[in-house]
């Protein structure tokens, strides 16, 4: 699956991109904020993780995010009956409206294309960026959960995201 908006290409993540990925997930500022990567991440789990987390024919994948031919970050969602979704970007590209961008983009192709009648976000609740680009894509806050990550010492709380398909074709 590839998406293309104004300023983005959202296409699947390649091996190529192991080295890349891993300089994101590493940074402590991105990964306390998602579950699954370890700050000490190596390249050739970067590259598993790629490898583990491409499509296959359902939701479940993972999509690199490009701007000006770089791979700045990822996108992608769970399987499910409401697959959840995960955006993150490298710092040096916060605050331009591109996980904004990406994540309009790629709920729009999930409801499209797979025809699910809900998608599913969570954001660490000292994430407020992340709730703040939720909110605007159309997602809303049904709950308070508590969420781990490979690197944060003990769990946090998190805020729990709902996007039902009515309301994003409401929003069209």
């Amino acid at each position: 699956m590839d998406l293309a908006t104004p300023r983005l290409v959202l296409r699947p993540l390649a091996r190529g991109d192991a080295p890349a990925l891993r300089g994101i997930v590493t940074r402590p500022e991105v990964g306390r904020m998602l579950y699954l990567f370890p700050a000490g991440m190596t390249v050739a789990q970067a590259g598993t993780f790629i490898d583990d987390w491409a499509w296959r024919g359902g939701t479940r994948m993972r999509l690199g995010i490009e701007a000006g031919g770089r791979l700045v970050g990822s996108i992608g969602a769970s399987d499910g009956a409401e697959p959840e979704i995960v955006c993150f970007l490298a710092p040096e590209a916060w605050g331009r409206g591109l996980a904004r961008e990406a994540v309009t983009a790629f709920c729009a192709a999930l409801f499209d294309r797979f025809g699910v009648p809900a998608l599913r976000a969570w954001a660490f609740t000292d994430n407020a960026a992340s709730a703040r680009v939720l909110e605007a894509c159309g997602f809303v806050r049904t709950g308070e959960g508590t969420g781990t990550s490979a690197q944060r010492l003990e769990p946090a709380p998190v805020w729990l995201y709902r996007m039902p398909r009515a309301d994003r074709e409401a929003r069209r």
